[in-house]
């Protein structure tokens, strides 16, 4: 278990009084599906602790415990189909074949499409005995208000600064500070990404206020990046503008934004307009849904960097 999760983990108390449906949600990148993962192993667990060492615990760390069902969306689809609902709603019916209950754990729950969030929906409103439903989700309000209401929601919190970095070193990274900063507290987040990670976001922030401050052009700033990684220079641009647009409409710094550069994202913010800080995150978070589609990355990059160059 992670150690920031232990206080939620107790207090889900005696297995035997826990809801048939429980939502887990949080910020992403802090360990939500694990939690859950760990609970289904509990449900089946043959001391219902989640031992690990038991049969039905090893049976569910391998996603081969016949009384487990784990639905997340299918390989190259982007939502959870009516078909994926209706083989829960199926599966949930069923007598268990080695423990006494049944668990479906939904990941990205967020992501069931409306046919199969009215499937789920029949099965929230007349559970089978004896069943249990996991959703895991990131983004909790994108699900229909009637299937946030019909379940118990565990929310669970970012770790503290010294559990993320001492989580960070244990894993032996450089610079766990920084890479804990850059993800904004949540450290499974930052682990995903490549050793070089906050030296890469800071050359990027440094190529923003460039051109903002009129050193550099949008087509000069281009040259510096088209070339590179697209998918975590996305990434990070998202997360800068994002940080913008919080300065820029609350006046505020994001948690988990470096101390020693909150002085360079307010000056500049301060040089441009909301319409300029908008239009980057729009921009930002358009080009990272079309990844996975053939881009011109010279255009892309250029239409991010035109959104920052000084007006007038």
């Amino acid at each position: 278990m992670l150690p920031w999760q232990k206080t939620a983990w107790d207090r889900l108390g005696d297995i035997e009084r826990l809801p048939h449906a429980l939502l887990v949600s949080g910020p992403p990148g802090i360990g939500k599906r694990l939690f859950a993962e760990r609970l289904a192993r509990r449900l089946v667990c043959e001391h219902a602790t989640a031992c690990d060492a038991c049969r039905a615990c090893r049976l569910a760390a391998n996603d081969t415990h016949p009384d487990v069902l784990i639905v997340r969306p299918q390989e190259g689809k982007t939502e959870i189909t009516v078909d994926d609902a209706r083989a829960v709603n199926q599966f949930l019916v069923l007598t268990p074949h080695l423990a006494t209950r049944r668990v479906v754990l939904v990941v990205d729950a967020d992501r069931l499409n409306r046919s199969a969030s009215n499937a789920i929906l029949k099965t929230l409103e007349e559970p089978p005995s004896g069943s249990y439903l996991l959703l895991v989700s990131d983004a909790p309000a994108r699900l229909l208000p009637t299937i946030r209401s019909r379940c118990q929601n565990l929310v669970l919190p970012r770790p503290t600064e010294e559990e993320g970095i001492s989580y960070l070193q244990a894993h032996r990274l450089p610079d766990p500070g920084g890479l804990l900063a850059l993800a904004h507290g949540a450290p499974l987040r930052a682990l995903a990404w490549p050793q070089d990670a906050p030296a890469m976001a800071q050359r990027l922030f440094a190529s923003l206020e460039a051109v903002a401050l009129g050193r550099d052009s949008a087509l000069e700033a281009t040259e510096d990046w088209q070339a590179g990684d697209m998918d975590m220079g996305l990434a990070f641009l998202t997360e800068i503008a994002a940080a913008l647009t919080q300065v820029a409409l609350t006046g505020t710094v994001v948690r988990g934004w470096p101390n020693a550069q909150e002085g360079r994202l307010r000056a500049l913010a301060a040089r441009l307009d909301l319409e300029q800080v908008l239009g980057l995150w729009d921009e930002a978070l358009e080009a990272r849904g079309l990844l996975g589609a053939p881009l011109d990355r010279r255009l892309v990059w250029d239409r991010l960097f035109l959104h920052v160059e000084p007006r007038g």
